[in-house]
């Protein structure tokens, strides 16, 4: 199939009856995706550290073109098999009309080219993706992980706490040497603006990593979803909290 100008990203949140293990199971990368990432929801360990088994993970399919990115939401179970264990699912499809960054998602660190978003901001309800990663897991490391891992749940827990905010969760990466993704959904531009960037434990986060000192890249996504179907504590769009 032909590529588009621009990226299609598909998100596919499952729920397991029990909690499955990043260093135990290992999930085979979607077939025909440009990108592909698939992990748990951030659980924080007695070391103050994710441990990467949880109940809940989450998928992001980076797609060249709509039709491969549609097929993929139309029937999620014939690229996503393990869709047929979970006891709760919801798939999106979306378009991103910004990205910037550096993130490593397929392997290698790049910069400002992992999603090519569209040219044109599409309008809708919005998604925003972000992620960080570091060049060393050696253990000298070990307190920046744990500072980055408590600021993260510290953020998620404030966004639950917002009306405008419709979903958030962050899914760990690092165990197969890639990163991972913060995932929420928000009523409005406004609102996400008012939540990230107004006083807050997320800018309070963003203040601390200016230094280098909590984390050695970065980046940050924003879509609109084209559609979606499915169940998030209930449909995300169209309930707050």
């Amino acid at each position: 199939m032909s590529t588009a100008d621009h990226h299609w990203v598909t998100l596919h949140r499952l729920r397991f009856s029990a909690p499955i293990s990043a260093h135990e199971r290992i999930f085979p990368p979607v077939t025909g995706a440009d990108g592909w990432r698939f992990c748990p929801s951030q659980q924080i360990g007695d070391n103050g550290l994710p441990t990467r088994t949880s109940d809940t993970w989450c998928g992001l399919g980076i797609w060249n073109n709509r039709a491969e990115a549609t097929a993929v939401l139309a029937a999620p179970q014939n690229s996503l098999p393990w869709c047929d264990e979970a006891v709760e699912q919801w798939h999106c499809l979306a378009v991103p009309f910004a990205h910037r960054g550096e993130v490593n998602w397929r392997g290698v660190v790049e910069a400002n080219a992992a999603i090519r978003p569209a040219a044109n901001d599409p309008g809708g309800p919005l998604i925003v993706v972000t992620s960080a990663g570091f060049n060393s897991v050696a253990p000298d490391q070990i307190p920046r992980f744990v500072r980055f891992a408590k600021g993260v749940s510290d953020v998620i827990a404030y966004y639950g706490t917002l009306k405008e905010n419709l979903r958030r969760d962050v899914f760990n990466g690092g165990f197969d040497g890639r990163e991972g993704f913060t995932l929420s959904l928000w009523q409005d531009d406004a609102g996400m603006t008012q939540s990230a960037y107004h006083p807050g434990p997320h800018r309070d986060l963003m203040e601390q990593s200016r230094d280098g000192s909590l984390m050695d890249r970065s980046s940050f996504t924003r879509l609109r979803v084209v559609q979606s179907h499915g169940a998030w504590n209930g449909n995300p769009l169209h309930s707050a909290n």
